[in-house]
């Protein structure tokens, strides 16, 4: 298939699909007498999973590292490949993004309540306190 097809497949932009290669997140693919890039079902299946990666938070280096682990696991000798040092470097970085989740849970928490409060301050019939400086706002008109 050719990057349009990839990319329409995979709802990314070619621009991204040709920024997976540079980084080297996506193998370098075959070219066509013609020039145009040709790509093969794995690589559909890779930038699939770059995407899952991405929308769990993964950052590219990461994602990098995690195409490197997936890879040990899908081996046809995964099981010889999956160490325990490698099953420990899965978990690491599952935890530090489980560390991450729960601290922007924690922030959106607080943004929520703060967010809240202002409503409730604004919609109130009473005179109103601006809730960030805490001084009167001002008549309304």
């Amino acid at each position: 298939m050719r990057i349009g097809e990839l990319a329409a497949q995979t709802t990314v932009n070619v621009q991204t699909i040709r920024f997976y290669e540079r980084e080297g997140l996506l193998r370098k693919p075959s070219r066509t007498p013609g020039g145009y890039r040709s790509y093969e079902r794995q690589d559909l299946e890779r930038v699939q999973f770059i995407r899952v990666c991405q929308g769990l938070g993964f950052g590219l280096r990461e994602v990098r590292e995690l195409i490197r682990l997936h890879h040990v696991t899908q081996s046809p000798d995964h099981h010889a490949s999956m160490t325990p040092q490698t099953i420990r470097q899965i978990v690491a970085l599952a935890q530090e993004r489980i560390a991450s989740i729960e601290e922007k849970i924690c922030t959106l928490s607080r943004m929520l309540s703060e967010m809240r409060s202002v409503v409730e301050a604004l919609s109130s019939p009473a005179p109103v306190r601006c809730p960030a400086s805490g001084r009167p706002s001002p008549p309304s008109r």
